[in-house]
């Protein structure tokens, strides 16, 4: 598949809820990515409390790199493109899928939100060969036109629904959603490596409620980052500085 052009992914977006971009990362960023991941698990998450089985969040505060690429990595463009609206981020989060944990249920990321409207999209990048019998991320198409209870998982959904679409995806392979489309992962058969690195963000739009907001552990809940519109290229590199509000 060739180049698709921001406005073919945005048509694909506005549809379906997300996009796939196969090898949007090159075999060395791939590596530069990890590595940065196994410096954070040798030498940081150590000294942190211990937190979830098979994820860590806010990797951000932690770490120079993660918090350079969230803010300023050359994927901010597309995906303020893609939301139509400035971001406001909210944080890096790393997951696999190692032995006792459970997959992850039907739900949409707008459960955790702290604004109003609870408008965002993530970036999330593969760092391993993740298929249907290791946990990959399935989708329901459209989903982020209907209503959903606000609880999760998602009560009584059914992941064989016609729209549901399940993404094998390969080391550098990126999925771009919005926090209202649902997806879950597929049960898990084989207990290989399925390291992904997810980066978060809201619509700077939206406006951050106080009450959510100091129940969140983000960095970012006070709003005050907002990173700025340009246009965006396939092809381009890192953005400039975030402005900070």
């Amino acid at each position: 598949m060739g180049i698709q052009t921001g406005a073919e992914l945005k048509e694909t977006f506005d549809r379906d809820g997300f996009v796939i971009i196969r090898s949007y990362l090159s075999p060395p960023e791939v590596t530069e990515m990890r590595a940065h991941l196994d410096h954070y698990k040798s030498e940081i998450r150590p000294n942190l409390p211990v937190g979830p089985l098979g994820s860590m969040k806010n990797m951000n505060v932690h770490h120079d790199w993660f918090r350079s690429y969230l803010e300023a990595g050359r994927h901010i463009e597309l995906l303020k493109s893609l939301l139509d609206d400035d971001l406001a981020p909210d944080g890096v989060i790393w997951n696999d899928k190692p032995a006792g944990m459970d997959p992850t249920f039907p739900h949409y990321d707008a459960l955790g939100s702290y604004r109003e409207p609870p408008s965002g999209i993530s970036l999330w990048i593969a760092l391993d060969s993740i298929d249907r019998s290791n946990g990959c991320l399935s989708y329901e198409k459209a989903s982020h036109l209907k209503r959903f209870e606000p609880t999760y998982p998602l009560p009584d959904y059914d992941t064989n629904n016609p729209n549901a679409v399940t993404v094998e995806v390969e080391p550098g392979d990126a999925m771009i959603h919005g926090a209202l489309t649902v997806h879950w992962s597929n049960e898990i058969v084989d207990r290989r490596s399925r390291n992904a690195m997810v980066y978060a963000y809201w619509g700077a739009g939206s406006k951050v409620e106080s009450a959510r907001s100091a129940r969140s552990t983000s960095a970012y809940k006070a709003g005050d980052v907002i990173l700025l519109r340009r246009c965006w290229s396939p092809r381009e590199g890192s953005p400039a500085k975030p402005a900070h509000a």
